[in-house]
């Protein structure tokens, strides 16, 4: 995706959600919600139909009345369904995945929660887990959320990924610090 869309992209979520500029609140939290939440329930439902409607040679027309039988007269889908028609008549649709990850990060954001990994070999009980939030929303600042990885890639110890950052406390990773530490003297 080229930068340009992924700046629309971002603008066109900020003025869906309209969050800018508001400080975190019980009142609006339920309304952010549930605009996330018809988000995701149009981006489920049209999903199996995304090529069609990104395609270039369907016209609008043709692609308003796919929406109309995908999503029928229900009202579950709230707001999200006008600003899905939104896209479609200005031939944006290609943005609405983009859209919906951008949605998500500003939500999170706003509610100043952090999402981070860990990557471990075999998984943390629930405890380890939590005793892991909990210090990494000591560090950052922010409630954390913590999902957890298996995989084969890390031998033993652990590594979390938050943003873009790597903490690294591995037993590879302690072993790549130590021969770097011998081979520097």
């Amino acid at each position: 995706m080229k930068a340009a869309d992924k700046t629309l992209a971002k603008r066109y979520a900020r003025a869906y959600m309209g969050l800018d500029g508001l400080g975190f609140d019980h009142a609006l939290e339920s309304d952010a919600k549930a605009r996330i939440s018809a988000l995701k329930k149009v981006f489920s439902a049209v999903e199996p139909y995304r090529k069609v409607l990104v395609h270039p040679v369907i016209n609008g027309a043709v692609k308003e009345e796919i929406l109309e039988k995908i999503m029928g007269a229900s009202a579950a889908y709230g707001p999200a369904r006008a600003f899905l028609e939104f896209l479609v008549k200005e031939n944006r649709f290609f943005l609405f995945e983009e859209i919906v990850q951008e949605a998500l990060r500003l939500f999170e954001a706003w509610r100043a929660v952090m999402k981070a990994e860990v990557y471990s070999r075999y998984g943390l009980n629930e405890a380890e887990l939590k005793r892991l939030e909990k210090l990494l929303g000591k560090v950052s600042g922010k409630k954390m959320h913590l999902a957890q990885v298996i995989t084969e890639r890390v031998i033993g110890g652990f590594e979390i990924k938050m943003g873009g950052l790597l903490i690294d406390a591995s037993v590879k990773g302690r072993f790549e610090r130590l021969k770097k530490e011998l081979f520097a003297i």
